[in-house]
């Protein structure tokens, strides 16, 4: 490395310790200052993280148009890039980034499912893999 050029260290958080205090202060700081972090122990097979990737992969890779008839709404669904700022400072128009954001099925028993899927016809199993990884996640 030349120069003055720093190495970036990030956080590793492992979820494992009894003290969840702790985990929770050392998330919140990790997020603070540095905006990532390593976590460990976290209880979710390897198997499920891969599934989600490629799960994912597929989904982004679909054409525009077709991740635009999830557009984001009552937060959920697709966002393009540009779409979100999450850096108000930075000098660029938007974020470089697209994302895809799910949440509970139902916040109570009387509302319909509040997330957007792509049909089964389009991506086969993206359903149900995003909602077992959310569980999970649980």
């Amino acid at each position: 490395m030349a120069g003055n050029a720093e190495q970036l260290e990030l956080p590793l958080i492992d979820l494992s310790s009894p003290d969840r205090a702790c985990s929770a202060k050392s998330i919140r700081k990790a997020c603070v200052d540095h905006g990532f972090f390593y976590l460990v122990n976290h209880g979710i097979e390897e198997s499920v993280l891969q599934l989600v990737f490629q799960d994912s992969k597929k989904f982004f890779s679909l054409p525009l148009d077709e991740k635009r008839k999830l557009e984001y709404k009552d937060h959920r669904g697709y966002t393009p890039m540009f779409a979100e700022t999450l850096d108000p400072s930075s000098k660029i128009k938007g974020d470089l980034k697209e994302g895809f954001y799910i949440g509970p099925a139902k916040l109570s028993d009387s509302q319909v499912d509040a997330n957007q899927w792509p049909s089964d016809d389009v991506l086969p199993c993206w359903r149900a893999t995003m909602e077992s990884y959310y569980e999970k996640m649980l």
